[in-house]
């Protein structure tokens, strides 16, 4: 999926499934480590562009945050 934020704001990811997850930048700029179930992750965006991520556990999870 994707969403759309403004410059500085903070996201939280939290890892609502029994499977462990990631949120990992596809260019590197943020990896949240291993999140097991109700773990979660935040990422403060400070400058504007797009920004695509995956799960390093399911290569099918695929998304990105659009920042303006």
């Amino acid at each position: 999926s994707t969403i759309t934020v403004s410059v500085t704001t903070t996201t939280t990811w939290t890892n609502k499934d029994a499977a462990a997850h990631t949120v990992t930048s596809d260019t590197g700029l943020f990896d949240s480590g291993n999140l097991t179930t109700d773990a979660t992750y935040t990422h403060q965006f400070t400058t504007a562009g797009t920004f695509p991520y995956h799960c390093t556990y399911h290569s099918n999870m695929l998304a990105k945050v659009i920042v303006q």
